[in-house]
């Protein structure tokens, strides 16, 4: 049994790189086509606020309770086999969404699209901390957001280009793409066996504390955008093109900050940059959430989407930093668990908020979840456990 290892060269495209960015961005497109279209597939058909919202929490909950069934995957099928698996799985299920009207089947596939996003995100996730180095940790974890939010930005526009002519069509090309990851994976990432270490969980988790807090309130926030997001929207007289031009602008946001954002954080200190980014994205979604000129909402989407972009690769770069060799494979799992966990909880409890008090509250928790992840950064950075002025 091989073990995968780091490769010793300091390029961002080095050995197996590549291939994770292309997985990253097909990644970005299977959530930024199939999540906002499926709940606007499922508003069209009359379909209550918190069922849709339950819908979407099947889907991360699926992902968050499978990330151990993947750790003992992995070391058997290896990375090439298992995220093949995963890729091929969502290609097959999500067309089949737009080919029923049936409550019960719409969440048995969606249970089986977690299931498939799953298996290709938690082996992407942890060949991305072997693969990279404490030299190029922060860069190629700015490359690997940069082709998600790439693909996240490019599925609305895809989407709602077909969508009015079929959702069936939409979904199929959606589907065509994430099949083609499938030559991606078996061309051009090496065929390695990734051995998780045993380690304290306990240890693991404490070490990792803040990173997983930010990954948490980071997936909430992600998932109740692009889950109920579109459903507000279209209660706001827009049209699936002007959603999707939205979502465009969101991303375009991400797209221009990322890398940029990452290398300064490389300079001036990962959490003085982190704790500047989570304070930008708390009233850009406090702004979201109050306006509705739609010129507004454009600029504060756009807003939104260059302060929250960056935070999910600076809390991996930390995992990096505060995880030894061995323990980055457990590190890098429970990463993707604590997650998916954030993106579980953040469609039903906000489709919860919007059912007590009104449309105008999506993003009410979101807001919350923010402010306390800057007081614990606060906290934190006085206890000198994560002080901000340093990396």
């Amino acid at each position: 049994m091989t073990e995968l290892t780091s490769t010793k060269s300091n390029s961002p495209f080095s050995t197996g790189l590549p291939a994770l960015y292309i997985i990253a961005f097909l990644s970005g497109i299977s959530i930024g086509l199939f999540n906002p279209f499926i709940s606007t597939f499922m508003a069209q058909h009359q379909v209550d606020d918190l069922w849709i919202g339950a819908n979407s929490t099947v889907y991360f909950l699926v992902i968050a309770l499978g990330t151990p069934l993947v750790v003992k995957i992995l070391p058997k099928l290896g990375l090439r086999k298992t995220m093949m698996l995963g890729l091929a799985l969502m290609g097959f299920s999500a067309p089949l969404f737009t080919m029923t009207t049936s409550m019960p089947a719409w969440f048995v596939i969606r249970a089986i699209m977690g299931i498939a996003c799953c298996l290709y995100l938690v082996s992407g996730n942890t060949a991305l901390n072997y693969f990279c180095h404490e030299g190029n940790r922060a860069i190629v974890n700015g490359l690997n957001a940069l082709a998600f939010t790439f693909g996240f930005g490019i599925g609305p526009v895809l989407g709602s280009a077909f969508y009015n002519v079929s959702p069936k069509l939409s979904f199929s090309l959606g589907s065509a793409l994430i099949f083609s990851g499938v030559i991606v994976v078996w061309i051009a990432l090496p065929n390695k066996v990734v051995v998780f270490q045993k380690s304290s969980s306990s240890g693991i988790f404490s070490k990792l504390k803040l990173p997983l807090q930010g990954a948490f309130i980071y997936g909430f926030a992600e998932s109740t955008l692009v889950s109920l997001y579109p459903v507000y929207l279209l209660r706001q007289n827009y049209n699936i093109e002007q959603i999707g031009y939205t979502f465009a602008i969101f991303v375009v946001g991400g797209l221009l900050s990322t890398v940029p954002v990452t290398h300064l954080a490389n300079r001036f200190g990962r959490l003085k940059i982190l704790f500047s980014s989570v304070s930008i994205v708390l009233l850009s979604f406090l702004c979201l959430s109050l306006i509705q000129n739609s010129t507004a909402t454009h600029i504060f989407a756009f807003i939104a989407g260059a302060s929250i972009s960056p935070i999910l690769p600076l809390t991996m770069a930390l995992i990096g930093e505060k995880l030894s060799t061995n323990e980055l494979s457990s590190g890098s799992a429970l990463f993707t668990a604590i997650y998916s966990f954030g993106c579980t909880a953040g469609p039903i409890l906000s489709s919860i908020a919007i059912k007590v008090f009104g449309d105008g509250y999506i993003f009410s928790i979101v807001i919350m979840g923010f402010a306390v992840f800057l007081f614990y950064m606060s906290i934190e950075n006085k206890k000198r456990f994560y002080p901000i002025n340093s990396d």
